[in-house]
């Protein structure tokens, strides 16, 4: 999980540089390592929604286990199975906030979990997101 975390960091300022128009909102940023997989995105809603709608999701997950919460800092470590993820929203202004998830990689019928997590969510919040091809 330390590693997530650093991936977290590492991703967090390479694909935002929050609020300093580098990428996009909507445009889901991929990366993709051959131990780990970080999925980043900007959205258009407040991060309060973004993290509501995540622990939504989570909490009616019953394969999905919070390991750790931390709601002031948005923050939350999860496990479905042999995978351990983080999950981070940040707040970049009242309403676009950066949504991260980075996780041990993993495959779930050929589709990457990180990216299945941060499109749900998108779904979830009625905001239209895609994958940046870059």
């Amino acid at each position: 999980m330390k590693k997530s975390l650093i991936i977290l960091f590492f991703t967090t300022l390479i694909s935002g540089c929050a609020g300093l128009g580098v990428a996009t909102v909507g445009a889901v940023m991929y990366y993709k390592s051959q131990n780990h997989e970080v999925a980043t995105v900007d959205i258009k809603a407040s991060a309060n929604n973004v993290y509501n709608a995540a622990l939504n999701i989570l909490n009616s997950n019953p394969d999905v286990e919070i390991e750790n919460q931390d709601d002031s800092a948005m923050l939350l470590d999860i496990r479905q199975a042999d995978t351990a993820a983080t999950l981070k929203v940040a707040k970049i202004n009242s309403n676009i906030s950066q949504l991260t998830i980075s996780a041990d990689a993993s495959v779930n019928n050929g589709v990457s979990r990180v990216l299945e997590g941060v499109f749900r969510i998108c779904k979830e919040l009625n905001v239209e997101c895609e994958l940046n091809n870059q």
